[in-house]
């Protein structure tokens, strides 16, 4: 009887010590098992209390930072310097989103940038606006602190309406993708928009099928309806003067002594649309003149 009771009595012992409600809690940062971090969010901010008034947009600052542990742990903590994530850190979560899937073909990852070189951790790389900013918005801000160049074209006389708030760059761009364009090309990503030129046509116009770029320069340009060369020069580039037309002579020579010497009267250099244009494709015409 004396034996039963103290296996009871030790049964019962060792019923409280596992139990939950008899669990003593364990200090912060003690680590709870092999796999919890041994630094948290709420330990780091009572140093960093200026990211602790920001927003602070992840979990744990140590699935981020590397180094945050040595760090948090160092007896002077200033020689021991957390780490900036790498791009790989952030896509091991973001690995699952259709947008960043394509971003180790990415251009951008080409060049070298991170994501935290867009993307702030704490807090928006771009915070506040300028006067002149604040109608294209912070992602046209944020593009253009290494875009200068595209910056500058959208002052031209023809122009995409990005500074007027009415495109955006990652309207046309993705950067977690490939290309300059969206996946798809540059035609079709054109088209989405300025869908009265779509085809296709019974006529086409090769520049046109093949890139609309060809003829356009979609930022901005000196020219009207953002044509990089200016009329008649833009359709001279491929289409030479053919004889017999456009008010030159009767010879159908093909000397090109005879040719040059020719001569080409003002209606060649006159503008080619006022005649050719169904200039992205016809319907009923092989020259595409209506």
């Amino acid at each position: 009887m004396r034996r039963l009771a103290v296996i009871m009595g030790m049964i019962l012992w060792g019923g409280m010590c596992v139990s939950p409600s008899f669990a003593l809690e364990a200090a912060p940062g003690t680590p709870m098992s092999k796999t919890a971090p041994l630094v948290s969010g709420k330990q780091c901010v009572e140093c960093h209390d200026a990211e602790a008034k920001t927003h602070v947009q992840h979990g744990d600052c140590a699935s981020c930072h590397p180094a945050a542990e040595a760090h948090a742990q160092a007896k002077n903590q200033k020689d021991v310097k957390p780490g900036q994530p790498e791009s790989a850190q952030c896509l091991s979560c973001h690995e699952t989103d259709k947008r960043r899937m394509h971003f180790s073909i990415a251009e951008h990852n080409k060049a070298g940038i991170k994501c935290s070189d867009c993307h702030g951790i704490h807090t928006p790389k771009i915070k506040n606006l300028h006067a002149d900013q604040e109608k294209g918005g912070t992602t046209t801000a944020l593009c253009a602190t290494c875009h200068q160049d595209v910056l500058a074209k959208f002052n031209m006389r023809s122009h995409h309406p990005v500074k007027e708030g009415g495109a955006t760059c990652t309207g046309c761009h993705d950067p977690h993708s490939a290309g300059q364009a969206q996946l798809g090309g540059k035609t079709a990503q054109c088209t989405k928009c300025h869908q009265a030129v779509r085809g296709p046509f019974p006529f086409e116009h090769p520049p046109v099928v093949e890139d609309c770029t060809t003829c356009h320069d979609p930022h901005g340009a000196p020219n009207l309806r953002l044509q990089a060369v200016a009329l008649p020069m833009q359709c001279l580039q491929c289409h030479s003067l053919p004889n017999r037309r456009h008010g030159q002579t009767g010879s159908t020579s093909t000397d090109p002594a005879t040719i040059s010497a020719e001569p080409v009267s003002g209606a060649v250099l006159r503008n080619c649309v006022a005649c050719h244009n169904a200039i992205h494709g016809s319907a009923t015409d092989q020259h595409l003149r209506h």
